[in-house]
């Protein structure tokens, strides 16, 4: 019988012994009790959610039910919003992201984003690449920034497609090339998870089977959260799948799960194309 052991922090391996195995999951991010207000409005009421390391998690929903609120909770975008108001926590290796001695620029070399438009900087591939690596420091030479600025775009699946022009504006690439770009971007700091807010929306099927695959690959480095309005997107790339409806989460489980035997009457209602 397999057994699985969460913990918090860093991995811990899986281990066999007697004919059973030991699997651990690593609980990378959490939140307790998380609200988020604009003004007066209550948009995120009381999620209480784990996401694991190494683990692609999809946030389903119809639209406006919080999805993207409550992920940008996760590295403090919504610090931007002059009426948006979090309370709860938010933690990161157990750590609350949301305490006053955070820094959330650092904070957010940890925990990068990827938008759902494509939005290179007006720079040069190289330099969107190296900007993150730069203002933080992470270099001592100019041969360092080029092994950063070369892996990043291997891990996204585009160095082969623009190795050639590197000096070329980011502009200039395709939407689909253009958004492996920013991801690539996201991830030249380094970061411990990546959040992707509706990354395919604006993409056309072949350079979204392109990111998708992109996503599965991440996954080995990374812990990913993909918010999608896609249910066949959260099914095809996600491990773990959390429902949400008018700010609260519904019904979070395996993704296998919640597509073909979820508990609560809502996600079914959902996932059947009842409402939504």
């Amino acid at each position: 019988m397999d057994e699985v052991v969460k913990t918090s922090g860093e991995n811990q391996e899986g281990t066999m012994s007697g004919g059973s195995t030991t699997v651990t999951e690593t609980v990378k991010m959490s939140t307790t009790d998380c609200h988020v207000f604009y003004g007066s409005t209550e948009a995120i009421k009381g999620v209480d959610i784990e996401i694991l390391d190494k683990t692609v998690t999809a946030f389903i929903g119809p639209s406006g039910c919080g999805k993207s609120t409550f992920l940008r909770c996760l590295n403090r975008m919504n610090d931007t919003i002059d009426i948006c108001r979090v309370t709860g926590e938010v933690n990161l290796d157990g750590e609350n992201i949301y305490d006053k001695k955070i820094d959330p620029v650092l904070l957010r070399a940890r925990v990068g984003m990827v938008f759902q438009k494509p939005n290179p900087f007006p720079k040069s591939i190289y330099d969107n690449i190296a900007y993150g690596p730069r203002i933080h420091g992470m270099t001592r030479s100019k041969s360092e920034l080029d092994g950063i600025v070369e892996s990043s775009l291997r891990k996204a699946a585009i160095w082969d497609e623009v190795k050639d022009r590197l000096d070329a504006p980011g502009t200039g690439l395709s939407g689909g090339q253009q958004q492996r770009l920013c991801i690539a971007r996201a991830i030249a700091t380094q970061p411990e998870v990546l959040l992707m807010d509706e990354p395919c929306s604006a993409l056309d099927p072949i350079a979204t089977a392109q990111v998708e695959d992109l996503i599965h690959e991440l996954r080995e480095n990374f812990s990913v959260v993909i918010v999608t309005h896609s249910m066949q997107q959260a099914a095809r790339v996600s491990q773990k799948t959390a429902f949400f409806h008018l700010g609260e989460v519904i019904e979070y489980d395996e993704t296998g799960k919640i597509f073909t035997n979820p508990e609560e009457k809502k996600t079914q209602d959902y996932i059947t194309g009842r409402f939504g």
